[in-house]
C-alpha cells in the first residue's frame, strides 16, 4: 500500500504591486506551492475562511491598508501559519509590525527585501517546508 501524497503547500500573497505578486506566484508554482493573491487585507482576511495558507507573503505597505490590519485580522482569526514579511527595506512601520506579531505570538520570518530574489523565496519555503513535515492539508479556519 502506498503512502498519500501530501497536500502541496498553500501561500497567500499579499501585496498591491502586479510586477511583485506575479514574480512571486511564478516563483512559488515552480517550487510546487499553490497561491491566492490579494492586493488588500479585507479579501485576504475573508478568504481564510475558505482555506488556511500554511503561509503568507505579506507587504508592509499596501496603498488602501497595511500590513498592521492584516496582522490584527489575522491574530482575530487565530492564525497559526508562518507570516512572510515583505518589505522595501527597515522603515519604522516594518519594525512595528514585527514587533506587534511577536508580541502576540506569531511565527514571523526576517522581511524579504524588495526586489525580491528568487533564492530567498525557496530558502523562505524550504525552511517551512522542513518544519511542517508531516502536515495535514489546508483546512479552513
Amino acid at each position: 500500500m502506498s503512502k498519500p501524497m501530501p497536500a502541496p503547500l498553500f501561500a497567500l500573497v499579499i501585496d498591491d504591486e502586479r510586477g511583485v505578486c506575479e514574480f512571486l506566484t511564478l516563483v512559488l508554482a515552480k517550487l510546487g506551492v499553490e497561491s491566492e493573491v490579494f492586493p488588500s487585507a479585507k479579501p485576504a482576511l475573508e478568504s481564510l475562511s475558505r482555506r488556511r495558507p500554511e503561509v503568507i507573503f505579506l507587504d508592509i505597505a499596501l496603498r488602501n491598508s497595511d500590513a498592521v490590519d492584516v496582522i490584527k485580522g489575522l491574530c482575530e482569526r487565530q492564525y497559526d501559519g508562518v507570516v512572510q514579511l515583505i518589505s522595501g527595506g527597515r522603515s519604522m512601520l516594518l519594525e512595528a509590525v514585527h514587533r506587534m506579531g511577536v508580541r502576540h505570538g506569531m511565527r514571523l520570518r526576517e522581511p524579504l527585501q524588495k526586489p525580491i530574489r528568487r533564492d530567498a523565496i525557496a530558502a523562505a519555503i524550504a525552511e517551512l517546508s522542513r518544519e511542517a513535515a508531516p502536515r495535514t492539508p489546508s483546512r479552513p479556519m
